[in-house]
């Protein structure tokens, strides 16, 4: 049966909005639930793990190993490196990774811990791939370093540890004879030379934009048919982001005020920065240009609005906006001097949602009009995921860090 699993990427256990959100998606009948050692640094298994705790429901559980960054450079001692040896792949200072039996060992235990269960339903090698990404590797070498981790993971089985296991890799979807492709008919052939029964899934990216999971390069299969023939389940991530030359497509539709227009967004920066433009006039000296004549100011009042991502959004206020304002101010902003830029921080945001949901609407009706969407009165979101439960996928991952993401999704736990 497919079914619409909940996406651990970024949700932490700090946060009460996504502990709220996880609680609903659990108790309205969520039977999936995906996370990673590395997610927000373990707090998304913690997370997990206290919500289940409380609740009587008994959700798949997906995690993954891989990625050593945040406090788990510093948990990487002098032993455990040791034994990992050569086998440890340094991407730069803040990122190495690994699928070492040692560091597997060490990560399982962790994220039994964090999870707060004595055994991990589905255990997943986390983009195995970054040892392609260096100088002299070889592929040779990446296959073998995958049967040795699965060799160790069938173990893990016997003891009870995991209940199966596999691979999430983005290079699955891309060409086979891609130097940094995953190829699962390499995989299938090492666990039956090894007589491995405990892989049983594979995790990759797809969406409406990018199809290379159904690419026919296995003997006429694509890599979704070539699974179920196999017996392995497929799970589908990033569904809902598409990543284009013009930046990031997200395939959903939010809900926007209708007052988000040029005219007032130019009103409000105006209206909102009043307190700034007094104080710039009040200190500046004779001679001196006026604040929107600035160039810095007078772009970020131009742009602040009109962004494609919060990210953009981020970048705008956190590096550019909020500095040149404390550097005129001088001294630290009181809550209410500081609200009236939060104001607009958070403005910014909505305009995103519009201007996303404006992209969004466009790549619907190309969709419609090639049709590979049909016409409908569902939102994007929900004709995405029936579009891609129609290829054949079993599970959908979907971050849902908002109760409002949950209840307009919820129809898609179980079909």
């Amino acid at each position: 049966m497919a079914k619409l699993g909940f996406g651990g990427y970024r949700i932490s256990v700090k946060s009460q909005e996504h502990r709220e959100a996880l609680e609903l998606a659990v108790e309205d009948g969520c039977e999936i639930i995906d996370t990673s050692s590395n997610y927000t640094d373990g707090d998304s298994e913690r997370l997990i793990g206290e919500v289940l705790e409380k609740s009587n429901k008994n959700p798949l559980l997906i995690s993954k190993v891989g990625y050593i960054q945040g406090t788990n450079l510093e948990t990487l001692d002098d032993v455990l490196t040791e034994k990992i040896g050569d086998d440890l792949v340094v991407i730069n200072e803040g990122l190495k990774h690994s699928i070492h039996p040692a560091f597997i060992e060490d990560q399982l235990k962790r994220s039994l811990e964090r999870l707060g269960v004595e055994s991990i339903d589905v255990y997943l090698l986390h983009n195995p791939e970054y040892y392609l990404k260096t100088e002299k590797s070889n592929k040779k070498e990446y296959y073998s370093r995958i049967e040795k981790a699965f060799v160790f993971l069938e173990k893990m089985v016997r003891d009870g540890k995991i209940k199966s296991y596999g691979i999430s890799s983005n290079t699955f979807v891309d060409p086979k004879e891609d130097h940094e492709s995953t190829d699962l008919q390499k995989i299938i052939e090492l666990t039956q030379k090894n007589k491995l029964t405990g892989f049983k899934y594979i995790q990759f990216p797809l969406n409406l934009l990018e199809l290379g999971a159904l690419q026919r390069q296995f003997d006429g299969d694509h890599l979704i048919e070539l699974a179920q023939k196999e017996n392995i389940k497929t799970i589908i991530n990033r569904p809902l982001n598409a990543f284009t030359e013009q930046g990031l497509l997200r395939l959903a539709n939010y809900r926007v005020d209708k007052k988000l227009t040029d005219e007032y967004a130019e009103e409000l920066f105006v209206e909102n920065t009043k307190s700034l433009v007094e104080l710039w006039e009040k200190n500046k000296e004779e001679g001196d240009e006026g604040l929107f004549e600035i160039p810095l100011f007078r772009q970020i009042s131009t742009i602040w609005y009109k962004q494609n991502s919060t990210d953009a959004v981020d970048q705008i206020f956190y590096s550019h906006f909020f500095p040149f304002i404390a550097s005129i101010w001088g001294s630290d902003l009181t809550k209410e001097e500081s609200e009236p830029f939060y104001e607009l921080f958070e403005t910014a945001y909505s305009y995103v949602h519009k201007n996303m949901n404006k992209r969004a609407d466009q790549f619907k009706q190309t969709a419609i009009n090639q049709g590979l969407l049909f016409e409908s009165e569902k939102n994007l979101e929900c004709m995405a995921i029936e579009k891609y439960f129609s290829f054949g996928v079993d599970i959908v991952l979907v971050g849902m860090r908002k109760k409002t993401y949950v209840e307009k999704l919820k129809e898609y736990f179980t079909l």
